[in-house]
């Protein structure tokens, strides 16, 4: 089975980013050497897709992260309700992020929920899913939005590990919330937080799903990540060496960010735990 489902098909697009295999004119398929990856470092496309994902990427964690920490703090705090609330941060986690964004996009219709909370105050909606760059980060914050309990959850489950006699000690010495957040709780559970920022980045750099259902890249190219961008060439330019090497690249590009970021915060230890 690990043969079938792994070794295999990384066999195979190995031996396809060497090759031209153009389905739409199969006659000129042969192997090209590394003439894909000089394709692609000459694309000015592929850059554009490239930054694209660092933004949506970025953007995404940037929101999900602080969010998630915020929400697993009050959780922490046991107050009344919180056994609910714990219930409901599930759901947006559990949807299919093809769900996702089909309910978003409806949400973002001239004649959906957005539109008409805008028209409650007198305001038009703007189309947030029509104006280059808006898109991108729109799709981002949903993602966030997705994938914020996620954070908050692993985080709550953290901080409970934190011995009480720590947050005791803290207290004594007077410190307050803010200080006993940043010195104290951050410190102690920092490799579960660089696991959390590894997999947050990850699934977000990979996206896919809440982008092609809600702008196709669009308008134009401007929210075209380097998901969509392997997507066409695939499927809509039927171009599968080129799109093995786009997908090379963005393993490439995933495993190295993942280590500099294990090693920048000296958390190898913990993540491997």
């Amino acid at each position: 089975m690990f043969a079938l489902v792994l070794v295999f098909p990384m066999i195979y697009i190995f031996n396809l980013m060497f090759k031209r295999e153009l389905l739409t004119a199969p006659a000129g398929n042969r192997y090209i050497g590394f003439d894909n990856f000089v394709r692609l470092a000459g694309d000015e496309r592929f850059w554009q897709a490239t930054g694209q994902s660092v933004v949506f990427s970025g953007v995404s964690m940037a929101v999900s992260i602080p969010a998630g920490i915020a929400i697993a703090l009050l959780i922490s705090r046991r107050l009344r309700g919180t056994g609910l609330f714990r219930v409901i941060l599930i759901v947006p986690m559990v949807l299919a992020p093809l769900v996702v964004g089909a309910m978003f996009r409806f949400m973002f219709d001239s004649d959906g929920f957005i539109s008409w909370a805008f028209g409650l105050i007198g305001i038009t909606a703007p189309s947030f899913l029509s104006i280059p760059g808006v898109s991108l980060v729109t799709v981002a914050f949903i993602d966030a939005w997705q994938w914020t309990p996620f954070v908050a959850i692993v985080v709550a489950a953290a901080i409970e590990t934190v011995p009480p006699s720590v947050m005791e000690a803290a207290r004594i010495d007077g410190a307050n919330a803010w200080q006993e957040l940043w010195h104290f709780i951050l410190p102690q559970i920092r490799p579960l937080l660089v696991l959390v920022a590894l997999i947050r980045f990850m699934d977000s750099f990979r996206e896919f799903d809440k982008l092609f259902i809600m702008t196709n890249g669009g308008p134009g190219t401007s929210s075209e990540t380097l998901p969509i961008f392997l997507w066409r060439h695939a499927f809509q330019y039927l171009d599968l060496g080129y799109a093995a090497a786009i997908g090379f690249v963005v393993l490439v590009i995933i495993s190295v960010v993942s280590t500099i970021i294990v090693k920048f915060f000296r958390a190898s230890k913990g993540v491997s735990e």
